[in-house]
């Protein structure tokens, strides 16, 4: 089976944190994050984002309660990706519970500044849900 380049999306409310990666490698790079406007801005986004790095495939962290039961954000997650699905989009749905944690730890060692800038958490987030979907 080839390499293929994915993009993760970790979701929030008010941004998507961005990561990018390829099968048969264990290391996600970051690629900021984008602050969220209309469903259809967000998707044209995703999709010139797709483009841009030659990416098949997105995995998207669905935040799952600790029951394992889908959150209120977890609605929110799957009516973005059902519109991703319906412009043609390969979406794979990933259990995010712990990647927002893993995320905080390794933004604890980046200087102040970088820890401050909104929308690095999302990013360190994405890293950690593609590093952790690879590594399967």
């Amino acid at each position: 089976m080839g390499r293929m380049k994915v993009v993760a999306l970790d979701v929030g409310e008010a941004r998507i944190g961005l990561a990018v990666g390829e099968t048969g490698s264990r290391w996600a790079f970051g690629r900021g994050y984008l602050v969220r406007k209309t469903l259809p801005d967000d998707l044209e986004a995703l999709t010139t984002l797709a483009g841009q790095e030659g990416a098949e495939k997105f995995v998207v962290g669905l935040p799952l309660r600790t029951d394992g039961k889908p959150s209120l954000q977890a609605e929110r997650v799957l009516g973005l990706v059902e519109a991703m699905q319906g412009k043609g989009l390969e979406v794979e749905l990933v259990d995010e519970r712990y990647t927002t944690k893993i995320g905080q730890s390794r933004l604890l060692q980046a200087p102040k500044r970088v820890r401050q800038e909104k929308g690095k958490l999302d990013e360190a987030a994405a890293v950690a849900l593609l590093e952790s979907y690879l590594s399967v």
